[in-house]
């Protein structure tokens, strides 16, 4: 029965979540989805090489299994933006074949550093994860959809209202940056 609740309950998360979850990506973006699915990845994996019964395990691996859901459609809709009609095809080959590449080596670093420790493996798994969270933390452009309005708005010359009021006023200008009211 543990077997087919794993077996059961997992991958329905992790299928029918990313609809939801890339919804909420579009909605207050991708890097702020993608460092809340690395934040539980990094110590998710960490913690299922240290539980040792079936319900602790349980929710340990749902937190994985939600990271995994929030992360599969923001990599996806990643590759779509940055794409072009150009490239497209291309774009979405060169991510499926790596992670094939994922996919084949993975299982076998694993293997080689089970031999150490199984413990090794869910360490070099959080670092792993953990290298990525940093990633994006520092070196993934902000995309929330304020951000986004925002540069448009620049690029395009907009005006916002309090500058539009400063240029109407240019004493009131003056004074809010002097501090004299």
């Amino acid at each position: 029965t543990e077997r087919g609740i794993l077996q059961g309950i997992i991958p329905f998360f992790v299928y029918v979540l990313p609809v939801i979850t890339g919804a909420m990506g579009d909605r207050v973006g991708y890097r702020k989805m993608f460092l809340i699915a690395f934040v539980l990845l990094t110590p998710s994996y960490l913690l299922l090489g240290q539980v040792h019964e079936f319900w602790p395990f349980f929710f340990v691996y749902m937190l994985v299994a939600l990271g995994a859901a929030i992360f599969k459609p923001l990599v996806v809709g990643t590759v779509a933006r940055s794409a072009n009609d150009d490239n497209r095809g291309r774009a979405f080959g060169i991510f499926y074949m790596m992670v094939n590449v994922g996919g084949f080596l993975g299982p076998v670093i694993a293997g080689y550093v089970r031999a150490i420790s199984w413990e090794h493996v869910f360490w070099l798994s959080s670092i792993a994860i953990g290298i990525n969270l940093l990633i994006a933390l520092f070196l993934l452009e902000d995309d929330s959809p304020e951000r986004v309005q925002t540069q448009e708005s620049h690029r395009r010359g907009d005006v916002s209202s309090t500058q539009a009021s400063q240029v109407a006023d240019p004493q009131q200008t003056v004074d809010s940056t002097s501090g004299i009211s």
